[in-house]
């Protein structure tokens, strides 16, 4: 059997030996957190909970009160703005993606205040939005050269951001899921055979092409907001129906079962929660593909070891150290 004591380093242990080649500022903050060995052999690990006890403790990048809040949103849109009207992409790139670092911390700050605790969501669902829009910018540049290197590492950090964002709105719906889960399984359980309807007629009340997207949309219109939390593009169709649903363009859907309302909701409720989660999931690959991909992985260790690994597990205010440090970096190339 193979002895873990000698098994390749994770991306979780911080062996000093590789700090060699950072700055002298960098390895001392790294080494603090280290899996050093100890006299046995033996790698040491941070504790889990030891983590999630300092990241509660540390409120330096949001207090929670309404005057930081409304820095945080005046700040995000002046980068918007202005990442709208630059012409360098990677410099735009940059600065949108600085311009999201400061809607994560206005929607950290309402998370804190019962009175827009709810429009947090809507923060962070516009937030997502602006964040594919970045990412759409970057996606597929895997040329050598400095610029597509820049912008490959960029494409990184935004699917980070996007993972946790998905996985952050997964959460925030969690207890709602649950719900949805039961009323769909005790469908399922009681209506376990169904007799098909021969042929699927009629459009279903509400559904049509949701309104075109802006080039560059914003999370600003968030604030105040006091929605559900899903979109009408999201639930679209979900006012009472005479008959069953077909497909756009008159074409017939072939066979299919009606179900009650309430569980039709529930299931269109159910796959955008589910949803948001695979996504998460399929983001944070797609980030780990691009970083070996683009042979990327000696920046991310620095980002990593400086920082402390980026994991599902981490916060929004991890996530915004993180990627703050990867754009100063990425500046100085």
């Amino acid at each position: 059997m193979t002895s873990l004591i000698n098994s390749p380093a994770t991306n979780h242990e911080r062996n000093p030996a590789t700090l060699e080649h950072l700055p002298a500022a960098v390895s001392t903050i790294s080494s603090t957190t280290s899996a050093t060995p100890t006299s046995s052999g033996t790698r040491m690990y941070y504790s889990y909970f030891e983590h999630k006890k300092e990241d509660q403790e540390d409120g330096d990048l949001s207090d929670g009160d309404d005057k930081r809040q409304d820095q945080y949103l005046s700040e995000a849109k002046r980068l918007k703005h202005s990442a709208d009207k630059e012409t360098d992409i990677i410099a735009q790139g940059m600065k949108y993606l600085e311009a999201v670092l400061y809607f994560l911390l206005t929607g950290i700050a309402m998370e804190s205040e019962s009175v827009t605790e709810k429009a947090a969501y809507t923060m962070y669902r516009d937030t997502l939005t602006l964040m594919k829009y970045i990412s759409s910018k970057f996606r597929g540049q895997q040329n050598p050269t400095p610029q597509g290197s820049i912008q490959s590492k960029l494409a990184v950090l935004s699917y980070r951001c996007q993972a946790l964002l998905h996985l952050k709105l997964f959460k925030a719906k969690k207890n709602e899921a649950n719900q949805h889960q039961r009323i769909i399984s005790d469908y399922v359980v009681k209506y376990s055979t169904t007799t098909p309807l021969d042929v699927c007629g009629g459009l279903a009340a509400g559904q049509g092409t949701p309104s075109p997207m802006s080039p560059t949309p914003s999370p600003a219109s968030s604030v105040g907001s006091q929605s559900s939390g899903y979109s009408s593009g999201e639930l679209k169709g979900t006012g009472p129906v005479q008959g069953a649903p077909s497909l756009s363009g008159g074409a017939s859907c072939g066979p299919c079962v009606a179900v009650p309302l309430q569980v039709h909701t529930a299931l269109q409720k159910q796959n955008f929660t589910v949803g948001n989660m695979l996504s998460a999931f399929e983001n944070w690959d797609l980030a780990d593909t691009t970083v070996y991909k683009g042979k990327h992985k000696e920046f991310f260790i620095m980002c990593d070891q400086f920082c402390g690994p980026l994991t599902l597990h981490s916060s929004l205010n991890d996530l915004v150290r993180y990627v703050r440090f990867g754009i100063q970096k990425l500046k100085e190339l």
